[in-house]
């Protein structure tokens, strides 16, 4: 989970390199899709593993390549309007969605102490957004929040509706199925609808690949993590992520963030932790 949130922050802001240098999100998502949907085929050809499953379940796999499909388009359109670490930061809002999901349906109960501790991450969250010269403009910083909090949404329902597939099948074989809807889809949208345009120096091209490369470690490990401990437990150490995404945006986008948003920022990021542990699954004692 460390490593996804580590990689993923890194694939956020060399995706805005890769734009300064004239490529676009049709392109970032194309050629992502493409090269995380060959590293599964190899994946599963190499463990022999057997790809036939349930009708139910395929349709499951289907509908999460869908969501991944619009996270995608979202997240990487957002950092078009806002820095990338605050994108990334209203992205990683996603567990408080995930906390209230599994409230809400009685899988865990959320004290007074967690919804304390919620609203103190939204409280972290308007200090950060407050303190964006960007927000002061115009709408466009708003768009970039939106598309950055409704690809959150999707990112939770992925993590919340993959738990269930994986208890059933195998983390490679759900991924293999997702990533074919979610190729179909961009492959479409990309070679008909949209206009790619690819960078047009070598350094865009070495961003792009970065990025692609970082991007599939990052999926690969966080489902892997999902599999493993379950989508709240990998929620707590993925959300590390925009802490990543401050020191890369400085040193690669030369983004700086003011005081007032770095403690914003803070504040969220270690209410949204405290949240996820305080609403951790209790072991029971062994008689």
């Amino acid at each position: 989970a460390l490593t996804s949130a580590v990689a993923f922050s890194s694939n956020v802001v060399l995706s805005k390199l890769a734009y300064d240098f004239g490529a676009n999100l049709h392109a970032l998502n194309l050629v992502r899709a493409v090269v995380l949907l060959v590293c599964l085929l190899l994946a599963v050809w190499l463990s022999g593993a057997r790809v036939s499953i349930k009708r139910n379940e395929l349709y499951r796999c289907l509908a999460l390549g869908v969501l991944l499909c619009a996270e995608m388009y979202l997240l990487l359109a957002s950092v078009l309007f806002i820095p990338a670490a605050l994108a990334i930061l209203v992205f990683y809002t996603y567990p408080i969605v995930i906390a209230l999901w599994t409230w809400r349906t009685g899988r865990h109960h959320l004290s007074y102490l967690g919804l304390g501790v919620m609203t103190l991450a939204f409280t972290g969250l308007i200090i950060a957004l407050t303190g964006s010269d960007t927000l002061l403009v115009g709408w466009e910083g708003r768009n970039g929040i939106a598309l950055a909090l409704i690809s959150g949404v999707c990112m939770a329902a992925i993590l919340l509706l993959s738990e269930r597939v994986l208890e059933k099948q195998p983390a490679k074989i759900m991924m293999l199925y997702l990533l074919l809807s979610t190729t179909v889809v961009i492959s479409f949208v990309s070679l008909f609808i949209a206009e790619l345009t690819w960078p047009t120096s070598l350094p865009g091209w070495l961003a792009l690949c970065a990025s692609s490369a970082l991007y599939v470690v990052a999926t690969l490990f966080l489902f892997k993590a999902v599999d493993l401990v379950g989508s709240l437990q990998t929620a707590i150490i993925d959300n590390t992520a925009p802490v990543w995404a401050m020191f890369l945006g400085v040193i690669v986008l030369g983004q700086w963030l003011t005081v007032q948003q770095v403690i914003g920022a803070s504040v969220t990021v270690a209410a949204v932790m405290l949240l996820q542990w305080i609403a951790r699954p209790k072991t029971q004692p062994t008689p």
